[in-house]
């Protein structure tokens, strides 16, 4: 089974909250005090460790100006992984108090956590609900509950205290698992030599290990395995094995990946897995712990995991090894915590495509973006920002992100940003085609807003003629014919020729300059205001 869904109320940091997780992997992102860590707080609830948690003052959820609530209530449900999961004898026990589904034909069990502060203490209950909406006694649930757990048993992977080097074991944890899934590969694959794949299965056992071993075994590994430490042709060798696994639908090669995963966790003797258990995975922020080509190999593997993964992140390089549906982004809202994300087959397959190509692979610090400032070509870039830090607006700073959309169109990134709650500002020309981008605006813009909160049109044909006529043209004068004096010619023509003899990005690099030379007064004023409005707009974002 895999959690589907968690609604918290009055837990730390959520008043309240309710999230939908993508059954193989969910990615968490937000701003700090947004809700992240309390969230991972509540689903590690659900672990081995704690389970049966008794709530103490603290876990109440408290604001800026430290109120504290009086009641949490936490409920997960869970779901099947597949039809018929729970006729599995394992399941017999709970089978009785699924809840039925009938659009997917899949069953589901909830589970109850909820706590009320009283006179003589704080009493907690744990519950399970059975079909009919009634939550059992806690005396009837906890054995159900305690089978719930250990099938399903949410595991965070341990941040490491040691960065150096990945810890090499000298025991053979997991070397039978490894045995079956090398000969598994094998007969799928003759391009791999017995050597290579075991190098690159033992450096798959070690990137799991470095999680799970505490720092004194770890530090003991290290010491007695110097020179068994993974090389750059292990990692190698670990990537091609990522590729046929990825070309293959079989589950024993999954199976045997869960195997070398179960081993390793029973070897660390806190808890052992039951031999029937699917844990559900919480890796928190593991780029901090990782280099970026190690994390793109290691996150490969972990996919292929039979495995539900919960995982947050501030890093672009790991969110850009998702699909879109993966990504969650928090917002904290005055009276709860929103959840932001593409559900399946919401956006055309041409849209998804443009958006993972243009913001994914190409930029995808762009998500963790308040607010895009969308322009039409990486000439605007360029001289947007310099302006605007000279206008004395840090846009970066401010959580303001600069996307060019020409390539991409801009109608699939305005319904993108809609969608995960990242607030849009469009500058575009004044030629036709800016006309069109305009009424693009107009349609998409929220039906309560002024579509001028989102929208400047240049009153130019484009960037340069615009920047020409507002205090500009001795730069392109003097790119175009080495003088500023008065030339007998059309403006389009001049800036063409300034274009011709210098290129876009250096005529944007010399306006830029001379702007800064003359100070402030120089920017046009259509300009400052527009990136007064863009920052306003990313601040409120932050305030609610």
């Amino acid at each position: 089974m895999f959690i589907e869904q968690i609604e918290i109320t009055g837990f730390r940091g959520i008043s309240q909250l309710s999230l939908t997780f993508n059954p193989e992997s969910s990615v968490l992102i937000g701003e700090n005090r947004w809700g992240r860590s309390s969230l991972i707080s509540a689903l590690k609830l659900l672990s081995l460790d704690n389970k049966f948690y008794q709530f103490v003052d603290s876990d109440f959820y408290h604001d800026r100006d430290e109120n504290y609530g009086d009641k949490i209530n936490i409920v997960v449900t869970y779901c099947e992984s597949y039809s018929t999961e729970l006729d599995s004898e394992v399941y017999a026990r709970l089978r009785p108090m699924a809840l039925p589904n009938e659009s997917d034909h899949l069953y589901r069990l909830c589970y109850q956590i909820s706590a009320d502060k009283q006179d003589n203490g704080i009493f907690t209950q744990h519950r399970l609900i059975d079909p009919h909406g009634k939550a059992l006694s806690t005396e009837q649930s906890q054995p159900l509950i305690a089978i719930l757990i250990s099938l399903n048993p949410v595991m965070a992977l341990k941040n490491s205290i040691n960065t150096d080097n990945l810890p090499i074991t000298n025991q053979p944890l997991s070397q039978y698992y490894i045995e079956q899934l090398s000969n598994q590969l094998k007969t799928h694959s003759a391009q791999l030599s017995q050597d290579e794949l075991s190098r690159g299965l033992n450096a798959a056992r070690a990137l799991l290990e470095y999680y799970f071993a505490d720092y004194q075994h770890r530090y003991h590994y290290k010491q007695a395995n110097k020179q068994a430490s993974p090389r750059i042709e292990d990692w190698n060798s670990l990537e091609r094995i990522n590729n046929i696994l990825d070309d293959l639908d079989n589950s024993y090669l999954r199976s045997a990946l869960l195997g070398i995963f179960g081993s390793i966790i029973d070897a660390k003797g806190n808890n052992p897995l039951s031999q029937s258990a699917v844990p559900i995975l919480i890796l928190e922020e593991p780029e901090s712990q990782l280099h970026p080509i190690i994390l793109a190999v290691g996150f490969r593997l972990l996919k292929n995991l039979p495995t539900q993964k919960i995982i947050t992140s501030n890093s672009s390089d790991l969110v850009a090894l998702f699909p879109l549906e993966n990504i969650y982004r928090l917002i904290r809202m005055p009276d709860q915590i929103v959840t932001k994300y593409i559900p399946p087959k919401s956006l055309s397959v041409d849209d998804s495509r443009r958006i993972m190509f243009h913001i994914f692979y190409r930029r995808a610090s762009a998500i963790f973006a308040r607010s895009w400032l969308l322009v039409e070509g990486e000439t605007e870039v360029w001289l947007l920002r310099e302006l605007a830090e000279q206008s004395g607006y840090h846009l970066s700073s401010e959580g303001v992100q600069f996307i060019e959309f020409a390539q991409c169109g801009l109608k699939p990134l305005i319904k993108y940003a809609n969608k995960m709650g990242i607030h849009w500002y469009v500058i575009t020309d004044g030629d036709m085609a800016g006309k069109k981008y305009a009424d693009i605006v107009k349609s998409l813009a929220p039906p309560d807003k002024d579509p001028s909160e989102y929208l400047t049109v240049l009153p130019a044909r484009d960037i340069e003629n615009f920047l020409f006529k507002h205090g500009f043209s001795h730069v392109y004068k003097l790119a175009a014919y080495n003088t500023v004096q008065h030339i007998d010619m059309s403006v389009p023509k001049i800036i063409q020729k300034a274009i011709h003899r210098r290129s876009k990005p250096d005529l944007a690099i010399a306006v830029c300059d001379d702007a800064k030379s003359r100070g402030v007064g120089a920017i046009p004023r259509l300009l400052i205001d527009t990136f007064a409005k863009i920052v306003k707009s990313s601040m409120q974002l932050v305030s609610k």
